[in-house]
């Protein structure tokens, strides 16, 4: 089953996309579902549930948590009972939320976490290794199609050395077309949000470039392809990281 685990609407701030759009788009690119995961608040979920309940494409809802050590997606089994983050730490307005009160605090509400771009030095407060030291990490995002190559690399290399799996995703902002350009890939088939979490908590997944048949790929094996031009049907090269 591929979701795009990273993906935004027009409930993100500096974000217009249509989420029945968003969902259109990715049903056409062959996506199975898509996690809306918009920037610093779950308000908003019924609608998307509710607009999942009649699209192709399975509705999922996320979290992207902006703190003073980068970006984490955070997946709560029911997203329409778990507060709000300015509920939880009060207005970011001033100064990001600290990371090492905010990412306890939800781990213990029994969201899943995942480090999103760890590496993207474009994005202010990248956690770089620092995210090697964040123990309550379910997955690191190995594969974002937003950021470079360079830096999903060495996210991959991150998970690789934490012993976790990678997820994938578009990262889908500012257009359509960026709707389905990465991916998740789970075994078994994803019915709900709680199976979402457990899955994801479970470690049995990889990232994916879609359009590819699944298959993991170690950062050096990923980056050799790269140089070589090594492409399955003339398609992207797949990007992963190996389930616990």
């Amino acid at each position: 089953m591929l979701i795009d685990l990273h993906a935004h609407s027009h409930l993100s701030k500096d974000c217009n996309l249509d989420p029945l759009a968003v969902l259109e788009r990715a049903a056409a690119v062959g996506l199975d579902g898509v996690a809306f995961t918009e920037t610093n608040t779950q308000d908003g979920c019924d609608e998307l549930f509710e607009l999942g309940s009649r699209s192709k494409a399975k509705v999922f809802v996320g979290l992207e948590l902006v703190t003073d050590r980068g970006q984490f997606l955070c997946f709560f089994p029911d997203p329409e009972r778990a507060p709000e983050p300015v509920q939880l730490w009060g207005s970011n307005r001033e100064k990001p939320w600290p990371a090492a009160e905010c990412l306890p605090k939800v781990k213990a509400l029994g969201a899943a976490i995942v480090a999103a771009r760890p590496y993207d030095r474009d994005f202010p407060n990248a956690p770089l290794d620092g995210v090697l030291a964040l123990p309550q990490l379910s997955a690191i995002e190995g594969y974002n199609a937003t950021v470079r190559a360079g830096a999903n690399d060495l996210a991959m290399e991150a998970a690789e050395k934490l012993k976790l799996p990678c997820v994938g995703g578009s990262d889908a902002r500012a257009s359509l077309d960026e709707v389905g350009r990465g991916a998740t890939f789970f075994k078994a088939p994803i019915a709900s949000q709680a199976e979402l979490v457990k899955a994801l908590l479970a470690g049995d997944f990889c990232a994916v470039a879609v359009g590819d048949l699944p298959k993991l790929l170690r950062p050096g094996e990923a980056r050799e392809a790269e140089k070589s031009g090594r492409k399955r049907g003339g398609k992207k090269p797949r990007r992963g990281g190996h389930p616990r």
